[in-house]
């Protein structure tokens, strides 16, 4: 899932952000790195770079005209896919704003306040939550499609062993692409083609066990085996891969969790007997300013210069 969005000027200002978990990073420097790191790659011959890869996130950007809309998602997103919607927001954004981005050095930010509900609405349609959850039900809904396809086509088992497999193919299809992802697709096609192949192995070796033509049947079913499971594979991936190129991850738990919400967002209210304890205290760590003690010769001096002045104003 994008975890946050900036919209920056060609002259590295970020003029918007809209973020859905807690960041310790600057605006200003993601926009100025993104810059710089674009600059770089155009200058240097290796091109438009759209996309900085990391451990588990990844920046990825979107040019514009005279924008740049850059993304922190998920590593697990389709990079393409998520430069696809930058281009499309920032698009967006140039029409919706049209009339304040032809000075945008002096251009108020508080102008750009209520962006984030348009992202969120191109964003929320992109979602797909996947994973354990939708891998078991993308397996038991290729196993009842299974079934029903063995049912319906059990009569002519013996004749037409890989017709009927054939037909099994938009089920494991399908299963794909509710698991959502090329790896869950592969584990649910498999899951899903492992009792077939039982079946049929265990229904030749019963009918040819103790004849010489077993050794055939062994064969046979090898190469049945392998057949369906490289089907059952490709069904697989290219089932999940739709939904994986097409269809962003949501947010993980631990991110939800710190997702900034600005309703839920409470500012504490000052503690007004805290604040008057305080101030005594520190009233009284606070020295006062201490008198200047004059020894007793500087004190009889000062009394005689007095004297001195007094006599010479009586005269």
């Amino acid at each position: 899932m994008i975890q946050a969005i900036w919209i920056i000027t060609d002259t590295g200002q970020c003029i918007f952000s809209h973020k859905y978990c807690e960041l310790e990073i600057d605006d200003q420097l993601i926009s100025g790195l993104l810059i710089a790191f674009d600059a770089f790659s155009s200058e240097s011959g290796i091109g438009g770079v759209q996309q900085i890869g990391g451990k588990d996130n990844q920046f990825v950007y979107g040019p514009s005209k005279k924008l740049l809309v850059a993304a922190l998602a998920d590593k697990r997103d389709n990079a393409a896919l998520v430069e696809k919607l930058m281009v499309k927001i920032a698009d967006l954004f140039q029409e919706k704003y049209a009339a304040h981005l032809h000075d945008v050095a002096f251009v108020d930010l508080n102008t750009f306040k209520g962006f984030e509900n348009d992202i969120d609405q191109i964003l929320k349609r992109k979602v797909y939550n996947r994973g354990v959850g939708s891998t078991i039900f993308a397996t038991i809904v290729s196993l009842a499609i299974a079934a029903g396809v063995f049912l319906l086509l059990f009569n002519i088992l013996d004749e037409a062993v890989f017709l009927v497999f054939l037909a099994f193919i938009p089920g494991l299809f399908l299963g794909a692409l509710i698991a959502g992802k090329n790896t869950y697709g592969l584990i649910s096609s498999i899951i899903t083609v492992s009792p077939i192949i039982v079946y049929y192995s265990y229904s030749l070796i019963k009918a040819y066990w103790g004849t010489d033509a077993i050794l055939n049947v062994v064969f046979d079913i090898f190469l049945m085996a392998v057949t369906y499971i490289t089907i059952a594979m490709l069904c697989g991936i290219g089932g999940g891969s739709i939904i994986d190129n097409r269809r962003l991850f949501p947010l993980t738990d631990e991110l939800v969790k710190t997702a900034i919400i600005p309703s839920d967002i409470v500012v504490p209210q000052p503690d007004l007997g805290t604040q008057l304890i305080q101030q005594q205290e520190t009233h009284q760590q606070e020295p006062y300013p201490q008198e200047q003690v004059q020894t007793k010769e500087q004190y009889y001096e000062s009394s005689s210069i007095v004297e001195e002045k007094k006599d010479e104003w009586d005269n």
